[in-house]
């Protein structure tokens, strides 16, 4: 029995290490005891599926939301997608394709950190899948400024819709 009691220790350590450094699937259902806990199945999976998906906008307004972090770069003036003119003074950024959803995310405010210092700029532009992968921005010559010189190229960026 005290062998069994180990082995059961042992194991259980080995996965929660597993469980620890393994990546979260966002679209994985959620296995869990519902009736222990008084909600159906299929309300806790519609409830984790509502959490997991790409609308951002609705995971913040639940208050739930984390920054984001991804590689900022930077571009010069042109039409954004927003259909928004603007030139490389304007505190802009164009959001990578996947979180910026079409249009959903036009106008809306995004704070920037990097190297322990701050922007706020307006998304006015997607930024295409092959250059901005999820959480990635490229940002306008100003507001890459206010982070790091130009020079630099591409930093590692945090950033969280305000």
């Amino acid at each position: 029995m005290a062998i069994f009691f180990k082995l059961a220790v042992i194991a259980t350590a080995a996965l929660a290490t597993m469980v620890a450094a393994a990546p979260v699937d966002p679209t994985a259902t959620i296995a869990t005891d519902a009736a222990a806990e008084g909600t159906s199945t299929s309300t806790r999976q519609t409830t984790a599926k509502l959490i997991a998906r790409d609308d951002q906008e609705a995971i913040v307004e639940q208050g739930i939301a984390s920054p984001y972090s991804g590689r900022g770069t930077w571009f010069t003036d042109s039409v954004g997608s927003c259909g928004t003119e603007f030139n490389t003074n304007d505190l802009i950024v164009a959001m990578n394709a996947i979180q910026m959803q079409g249009t959903a995310q036009c106008g809306k405010s995004v704070r920037i950190k990097s190297g322990g210092k701050t922007v706020t700029a307006r998304v006015t532009d997607t930024c295409p899948a092959e250059f901005c992968k999820p959480g990635s921005l490229d940002l306008s010559q100003a507001a890459f400024e206010q982070l790091a010189p130009l020079s630099q190229g591409v930093i590692s960026i945090e950033w969280e819709f305000i």
